[in-house]
């Protein structure tokens, strides 16, 4: 006898279309110690709180006041010799406003608060992704780090890469954006000294981009843009990384990479446990 029992499916995740992050957009990615959703959290608190500072943040300071963007829904001052008919205009200006401001129509005043940071879906587990607008992500990378080091902030987050491209997995793409980044980053300081350099390269869910492959096309690209460049893997002033996740490669800059102990977000531990000395 066969057994006439229901075999149980789990659908779960049938509803998510997107599994990896799309191309062409700017952030931040982390790695973290499980839980997610509470890194996500963590993640979405430090962000906000650093994109009150003017120097992190792009947005144009020539925004509308809320006080100018709602002045449509005042109704206008009635002149003294306009007698009942200007009771009526009053009334109709009021009316008018309140339906305006229940709808809250765009273009009626209302200025609709944009979110700046979205989580992008990776894929991958223990690695969590947001899209950051208005914002200079290197920079804002460095201030979490720097934050973060500093006072316990962080429970389940531990890195964070400033994210300023992402590609589909295409090599020669790839290449292209490599060799801008590098140009861009590769210039030299008040002292005409070019900064030293490093690669950073993890794949997650992916075996089709080679390790070797990439250090070999910052290699030709370095030899080409900054020939008198010179590599530092303890101390690199600036530090390529590319992070391919899944269908997606990421391509940023982390300076003071090493410095920086990796970009770690916990602060350095304290030995407590050192034994006392006898008097």
């Amino acid at each position: 006898m066969g057994d006439n029992r229901k075999r149980k499916h789990n659908h779960w995740n049938q509803k998510v279309k997107q599994k990896s992050v799309e191309a062409g957009v700017t952030g931040l990615f982390f790695s973290c110690e499980g839980h997610e959703k509470q890194a996500l959290q963590e993640a979405y608190s430090i962000i906000d709180e650093l994109l009150e500072d003017p120097t992190v943040s792009t947005l144009s300071e020539s925004a509308p006041d809320a006080s100018k963007a709602n002045a449509s829904l005042v109704a206008p001052e009635a002149k003294p010799d306009d007698g009942d008919d200007s009771d009526e205009d009053i009334a109709d200006a009021l009316k008018k406003a309140c339906d305006d401001e229940r709808q809250a129509k765009p273009g009626k005043g209302f200025v609709k608060k944009e979110r700046r940071c979205i989580q992008r879906p990776t894929g991958v587990k223990n690695c969590i992704f947001v899209s950051v607008k208005n914002a200079k992500i290197e920079l804002l990378a460095e201030k979490m780090v720097d934050l973060t080091q500093k006072t316990p902030r962080c429970r389940y987050l531990q890195r964070v890469y400033p994210v300023e491209h992402t590609m589909p997995v295409d090599l020669s793409k790839m290449n292209e954006v490599l060799m801008k980044v590098i140009s861009d980053t590769l210039k030299p300081g008040e002292d005409g000294k070019l900064p030293t350099y490093s690669v950073e390269f993890k794949a997650r869910n992916n075996d089709s981009v080679a390790r070797n492959s990439v250090l070999q096309m910052v290699d030709d690209a370095i030899s080409v843009l900054a020939p008198t460049a010179r590599v530092n893997l303890n101390h690199a002033d600036v530090t390529f990384f590319v992070q391919v996740s899944r269908t997606t490669i990421m391509v940023g800059v982390c300076r003071q990479f090493y410095d920086r102990r990796k970009y770690s977000l916990r602060p350095v531990k304290v030995a407590a446990d050192v034994p006392a000395v006898a008097e």
